[in-house]
């Protein structure tokens, strides 16, 4: 038996000048998106909506971007995207649920950063800098990153009891793993845009690998995120780690021809 779902992220609606429309490209029946859709809760909630007209169910994990105006209060801004992601018909917000589909278990967890996926750069440091990035770019909104921290570490613990709970489930045969934010530093230390800059320490949280450690059934097929904008697709440890990013429309690193990408799980 095989189980097949498409995966997109970091579409980054409001960057873009053109429209974006999935109809007629869908590969499967189920969508998985990792999150960085847009900084608009609106347009998210149309675009969700967009989403369920093309697949039979969705399952949709929040980026950073989300949560762009409010970094300074993300409790706050997870109580607005709830609000924004009630009651849209095929559509299931991925934090804290569990799926199990045919055998395989999906999870997810924004994952957030750490601040040190680098341990060797200095974690304060990479945290001022993205403080400084990001008050350069919108400097009437303030960025909380020892929050953050603190998100990421719970996004964390969050999979580790969920992978620890269905090690002995009989349902369960193999999972997937959704992260929006980098799992593995081996994913993107080739980078050397990236490489021994703070920038590297910003891309994701160091402590998934915990997650891993925890698969004493070694169930953990496939492992999805976003955020890095570059294309990766690579097997680490027996486990298929894969993005399929389009990138921000005002950047070099983006996607102008752009298509879900096919994931299969053999049960």
């Amino acid at each position: 038996m095989t189980l097949s779902f498409d995966l997109i992220s970091d579409l980054h609606l409001d960057t873009w000048d053109t429209p974006f429309d999935l109809i007629g490209q869908a590969t499967s029946p189920i969508c998985v998106v990792a999150g960085d859709v847009t900084r608009d809760h609106q347009q998210l909630r149309e675009f969700l909506k967009h989403l369920s007209r093309c697949y039979a169910a969705v399952f949709y994990l929040d980026g950073n971007d989300e949560h762009r105006y409010q970094l300074n209060d993300l409790d706050a801004s997870y109580q607005n995207l709830a609000r924004t992601l009630k009651r849209i018909n095929r559509v299931t917000y991925l934090q804290n649920n569990l799926i199990i589909i045919d055998g395989v278990a999906i999870i997810g967890a924004n994952g957030w950063w750490g601040f040190d996926l680098d341990d060797s750069i200095d974690h304060s440091a990479s945290q001022d800098w993205m403080r400084q990035v990001y008050e350069q770019r919108m400097p009437e909104v303030t960025i909380d990153t020892h929050a953050i921290q603190d998100y990421g570490r719970n996004d964390t613990a969050y999979l580790i009891n969920t992978i620890q709970r269905i090690q002995t489930h009989n349902d369960v045969k193999k999972v997937v793993v959704v992260t929006h934010t980098v799992p593995n530093a081996e994913l993107i230390n080739h980078d050397l845009d990236l490489v021994n800059t703070h920038h590297f320490n910003c891309m994701g949280n160091r402590l998934m690998r915990l997650v891993l450690s925890n698969d004493t059934e070694h169930k953990i097929d496939t492992w999805c995120f976003g955020h890095y904008h570059r294309p990766v697709d690579r097997i680490i440890d027996n486990v298929r780690y894969v993005n399929n990013c389009r990138g921000r429309g005002d950047t070099e690193h983006r996607q102008h021809v752009y298509y879900p990408k096919r994931i299969e799980i053999s049960v």
